[in-house]
């Protein structure tokens, strides 16, 4: 049976569920980008020491994760469409919490990249696309609002699980860390998708945005324009030969690149001049901005040209990413950290927001996951870039030079994203 969302129902619902929806996906969230997306800069060098493996090495593993993450997106995002992300939630955590724990059994460079290649599956069924595909579905006028509000669980993941998972590894070392984190992985989030995420509205009897019938019926020409709109079936092939979705999917392979390359390599870099659990502190208070910034946005994102706003995004990440590269003051550390932070979790919800507002609903999972596959080199290849380019510099100034001038050209490019 077929779980594509619909407007059309017969009953004036009782109390608005889509805010529970937007609870529910934000501890989900809270676990999958703690631990499955801030935790990789965590791993990276105790994984690398545990083996004596080159960091390029081990950020390859992490390049493969993103990899594969497009790819896995691109195939399951047609299925979600069709079927609902909730049993996607089930089975993706179970296959990342136990890939984690066996991370504890390898000891070849093989079997590193085989366990990231199954994790990346686990990952993808569990992070943003499912979340932000839900609350597409329940929202339309508070769209911008309700996912600032469910992706605010990402950053608040950043803010206890990497402290969290340091002080693991830190003292009980690996072997008992991995375990503990992916059964964390599995314990919250498979019972939160099975009693509280609900498909979309009509499962309810209800309408997005908590409209009534009343509502419904005496629409305005606009809204209702908007309503068909949003609820136009893209394929694969329709979405790829627009304007917009190039526009989205290049600009976001540029920014997000340099993002998740400064972000895997965050505690590494800052571990250099503020120490282990220094850099442990600024990756929380990336996690902190992130949340202040997405909040503030969301107050005003869903009356603004959201062309714009990623302009802005992106400017700012940017600058900050080129103020790292030149200078190491400890107060500009940090500075630059809160300044990457404020943007960092609104540019990952500005492409959900783009996609929604020129693809609309029932397709996108479809398209996300076909915008995901373009934008995979960057968010592949950034964190390997960085770590080669330290292998044979000793120094990550070249590659933030690079993640900068790569946000910089994204700015032009997002303008051609119109519906």
């Amino acid at each position: 049976m077929s779980n594509s969302p619909t407007i059309a129902i017969s009953r004036t619902p009782s109390g608005f569920y889509g805010w529970w929806v937007v609870f529910a996906g934000s501890i989900i969230l809270f676990v999958s980008s703690g631990i499955g997306f801030y935790g990789h800069g965590v791993i990276l060098d105790p994984l690398r020491n545990a083996h004596g493996w080159s960091k390029g090495t081990v950020s390859s593993a992490i390049t493969l994760f993103f990899l594969l993450n497009g790819i896995v997106g691109f195939i399951i995002g047609r299925w979600m469409d069709r079927y609902g992300p909730k049993w996607f939630l089930v089975g993706g955590s179970a296959v990342f919490g136990l890939g984690l724990w066996a991370l504890n059994w390898i000891d070849s460079i093989p079997q590193l990249f085989l366990i990231y290649t199954i994790m990346s599956v686990g990952f993808c069924s569990t992070s943003l696309v499912p979340i932000n595909m839900l609350i597409t579905r329940w929202f339309i006028r508070k769209r911008g609002l309700a996912m600032s509000i469910a992706n605010t669980g990402l950053s608040v993941g950043g803010v206890v699980l990497v402290p969290l998972a340091t002080y693991l590894i830190i003292h009980l070392g690996l072997d008992w860390a991995l375990p503990i984190l992916g059964a964390m992985y599995m314990l919250v989030i498979i019972p939160v998708a099975i009693f509280f995420i609900k498909q979309q509205p009509s499962d309810m009897g209800q309408y997005p945005d908590g409209d009534d019938q009343s509502d419904v019926n005496t629409a305005g020409g606009q809204q209702e324009k908007v309503d068909i709109n949003q609820m136009r079936v893209w394929t694969r092939r329709e979405a790829i030969k627009t304007m917009a979705f190039w526009s989205i999917a290049l600009t976001f392979m540029l920014a997000l690149g340099g993002q998740i390359a400064y972000l895997v390599h965050q505690v590494s870099f800052l571990g250099q001049y503020l120490g282990p659990q220094g850099a442990a502190t600024a990756v929380a208070i990336t996690a902190c901005a992130s949340i202040v910034g997405r909040l503030f946005l969301g107050t005003f994102v869903d009356r603004c040209d959201k062309r714009y706003v990623t302009m802005v995004c992106v400017l700012i990440q940017g600058i900050a990413v080129l103020t790292l590269a030149f200078y190491s003051h400890v107060v500009l550390l940090y500075l630059c950290t809160f300044a990457f932070g404020l943007t960092m979790g609104s540019l990952i919800m500005m492409q959900s927001l783009l996609i929604g507002e020129c693809f609309g609903i029932p397709s996108f999972a479809t398209v996300s996951g076909a915008i995901g596959l373009c934008c995979m080199p960057g968010a592949a290849f950034g964190p390997v870039i960085a770590g080669v380019i330290f292998d044979a510099t000793q120094s990550y100034q070249g590659s933030f030079i690079l993640f900068a001038a790569a946000s910089f050209i994204a700015m032009g490019v997002i303008y051609f994203a119109r519906n």
